[in-house]
């Protein structure tokens, strides 16, 4: 079986950029998506799965419905994570559903910070044929019927004015899904989002701890409103190993970079467990070798879940140019055969390598 799989780099059309976001099918981001098309009509897959960014303009995304064929399924990884993360996903393997709801928070991804026996930490999913438990639109756009991110409050290091808000300081709740991981993002908890969590728990890592009495929060002698009880907290942005958790991807999986590019990583990727879910729905997924093209493939989140579907990948090819990204893919997976830049696809004598 042949299975094409990619999501070309969504930087030019997320609603998070402001300025010069592109929202119509040209530019950038229109020319690595073609990239994709491309490769599909070069390698004639068997099944093609393409994943972007909710946000991207309406005109661009009926586009890539036209060029591909299919109508896009929105999900969102907040079913089988922590993590509030709207994706759509175009592909021509039939019948896919909605991932059943695992109810996973925060507080169940965290390393330290709350009491190991308090945790229902299972990332582990029955991905055949699972049923919806959302309700639907159409079959495709599920109503935001998951927990989403608990706001508990904004503090800052140096703000001069108390009601100061800024996505780097504000706070939120274990007890919620986490905000979407990013790439992009400044300090503190840009990336990740702030998660207050009871301090006092034995763990391996030195936090700061403040203190909450009436509804306030004190931060280097300065006063910030919070909607926690009193108590004694650590508010902290989220490790490497929780946000690989948030991504589904397992704690064994290894960065031999720094937790910057990991970070990074983590933000490009993608949620494992939805990916193993849609391929779980291609019929002979598990029966018979594959022959794997990944467009964009970054640290190999595809090869992640197809590993854990149990499928047996006779070759798989990727296109990559970020070294970070090649370095861990070839870490954690050296059978993957990287082929350089996406755009080379377009070379009239583009073929795949023998092997």
């Amino acid at each position: 079986m042949k299975l094409l799989i990619g999501g070309s780099p969504c930087t030019s059309w997320s609603i998070a950029k402001t300025t010069g976001r592109e929202t119509e099918p040209s530019g950038v981001g229109w020319e690595l998506f073609k990239n994709y098309l491309i490769a599909r009509k070069k390698y004639q897959p068997d099944y093609f799965l393409y994943e972007n960014n909710k946000s991207m303009a309406p005109a661009i995304r009926e586009q890539i419905t036209r060029e591909l064929g299919v109508e896009p399924i929105l999900i969102n990884s907040a079913l089988v994570s922590a993590q509030n993360r709207q994706r759509l996903y175009w592909t021509d393997i039939p019948g896919v559903e909605q991932p059943k709801n695992l109810g996973i928070l925060v507080r169940d991804i965290l390393e330290s910070g709350l009491p190991l026996t308090e945790k229902g930490y299972c990332l582990k999913a029955s991905y055949f044929k699972a049923s919806a438990v959302n309700a639907v639109d159409g079959g495709h756009f599920p109503s935001p019927m998951a927990a989403e991110p608990v706001r508990i409050g904004t503090i800052a290091n140096d703000a001069k004015n108390p009601n100061f808000d800024s996505r780097q300081y504000r706070v939120y709740s274990p007890d919620g899904k986490s905000v979407t991981i990013c790439v992009q993002g400044g300090g503190v908890g840009a990336k990740t989002g702030l998660y207050a969590v009871p301090a006092g728990i034995p763990n391996g890592k030195s936090y700061p701890v403040y203190e909450v009495q009436n509804g306030q929060i004190d931060i280097l002698g300065k006063q910030y409103p919070i909607q926690l009880s009193d108590g004694f907290y650590i508010i902290r942005k989220l490790t490497v190993t929780e946000c690989k958790r948030l991504q589904t991807v397992p704690d064994s999986y290894i960065f031999p970079v720094s937790n910057t590019q990991a970070y990074k990583m983590l933000g490009n990727g993608w949620t494992v467990d939805v990916i193993a879910h849609v391929l779980s729905y291609a019929p002979g997924i598990t029966l018979e070798p594959l022959e794997v093209l990944s467009m964009y493939d970054g640290m190999s989140c595809g090869h992640i879940a197809l590993d854990k579907l149990g499928a047996l990948i006779s070759h798989y090819w990727a296109t990559e140019i970020d070294k970070y990204a090649i370095k861990t893919a070839q870490y954690n997976f050296p059978d993957v055969i990287q082929l350089g830049d996406a755009f080379q696809v377009r070379d009239t004598k583009w073929r795949l390598p023998e092997t």
